[in-house]
C-alpha cells in the first residue's frame, strides 16, 4: 500500500509539473539553485507562490535526511557492533554513562554493550556518521566534481550491494549443497547467524520462478551498475568525467585489504544478542 500510494502521488506530481513546466531552456538556464523553482515560477507567477512551493520540498527533504541519518548511523553501528568495521570496540559502546548491559555471543567470546537507559542512542555512531557527512560536503567547496563523483558512490554501491544479495541467493538457489528448510515448519529462533539455513520470510517466491526472478534481478543490476560508472556528457573532460569506477574501485580495495589484513581475525559474522 505504501508503494502503491507514494507511486501514484508521485506519478500524478511529475505529470503536474510537466504540464505546467514552461520553457524549458528558462528551467534549465535558470539563475535559481535548482530547476524545480524556476518551474514553481513560471507555473505561479508569483515569487511568494514559487517561495511556498519550494519550501514544502525543503521540508520533505530535511525530513527525509533525518530518516537516512538516523539509520545510517544505526547501520554503522550495527556493523560496528558484529566487529566489521576498525575500532569496533570503540564505536561498538552506545554512550559512556551505562546502567544496562546487553551481551553478544558469538562463537568464540562474548561482547559487552554499555547502553544509557534513557536514551539508548549509539552517540559515538552518530557523531563519527555525522562528522563524516560534513568532511564529506566540504569537498563541494574545491570541486563540485569530485564532490559528485563521491555522491556517486551511493549509487554503485547500493547497486553492488543489491547483486550480491540476489546472486548469492540465486547462488543457493541453484545449488543442491545447500538445504532448503521446510517453509511449513516453524522458524528457528536465529535464522541469520553465520552457517544457519535459509528461512523463507512470510513472503517469497518459490520454486522455478524464484529463480527467474532472481536471475533477471541479477542482469538487471549487472546492466545498471555498468552503466552507473559511464560517464553522463560527451565530449569527457577532467570536468565531465565521471570517477566513481575510481572511486569505488579504491572503496573495494581498502575493503579487501583490511579484512584479509586483520578483520578477518575478528569478524565471524552477525552477532546474535541473547
Amino acid at each position: 500500500m505504501s508503494m502503491l500510494i507514494n507511486g501514484t502521488l508521485g506519478f500524478a506530481m511529475n505529470i503536474a509539473v510537466l504540464f505546467c513546466m514552461g520553457n524549458l531552456d528558462d528551467a534549465l538556464n535558470s539563475k535559481l539553485p535548482f530547476a524545480f523553482m524556476e518551474i514553481f515560477l513560471q507555473a505561479t507567477r508569483s515569487v511568494a507562490g514559487a517561495a511556498t512551493m519550494s519550501s514544502l520540498v525543503l521540508v520533505l527533504a530535511i525530513s527525509a535526511t533525518v530518516g537516512i541519518y538516523a539509520s545510517t548511523s544505526r547501520v554503522f553501528w550495527s556493523f560496528a557492533c558484529d566487529r566489521g568495521l576498525p575500532f569496533w570496540k570503540a564505536l561498538s559502546k552506545v554512550t559512556a554513562i551505562s546502567s544496562l548491559s546487553l551481551c553478544h555471543v558469538t562463537a568464540d567470546t562474548d561482547v559487552l554493550l554499555q547502553i544509557d537507559s534513557r536514551t539508548a542512542v549509539p552517540r559515538r555512531a552518530v557523531l563519527l556518521t555525522a562528522t563524516i557527512s560534513c568532511l564529506l560536503g566540504l569537498i563541494n567547496i574545491g570541486s563540485s566534481t569530485a564532490f559528485n563523483d563521491v555522491v556517486s558512490l551511493s549509487v554503485s554501491g547500493l547497486y553492488a550491494s543489491y547483486l550480491i544479495a540476489t546472486g548469492l541467493l540465486l547462488y543457493r538457489r541453484c545449488t543442491s549443497g545447500f538445504a532448503l528448510p521446510d517453509t511449513s515448519a516453524p522458524l528457528p529462533a536465529l535464522a541469520n547467524t553465520a552457517g544457519a539455513e535459509l528461512v523463507w520470510g512470510n513472503w517469497h517466491v518459490p520454486g522455478a520462478l524464484g529463480i527467474i526472478n532472481n536471475g533477471v534481478a541479477c542482469v538487471y543490476l549487472v546492466i545498471v551498475l555498468f552503466f552507473s560508472l559511464w560517464p553522463p556528457v560527451t565530449p569527457v573532460n577532467a570536468e565531465t568525467m565521471n570517477y566513481s569506477v575510481l572511486v569505488t574501485g579504491a572503496v573495494a580495495i581498502f575493503s579487501a585489504i583490511y579484512y584479509f589484513v586483520w578483520a578477518r581475525k575478528v569478524y565471524k559474522g552477525p552477532v546474535v544478542e541473547t
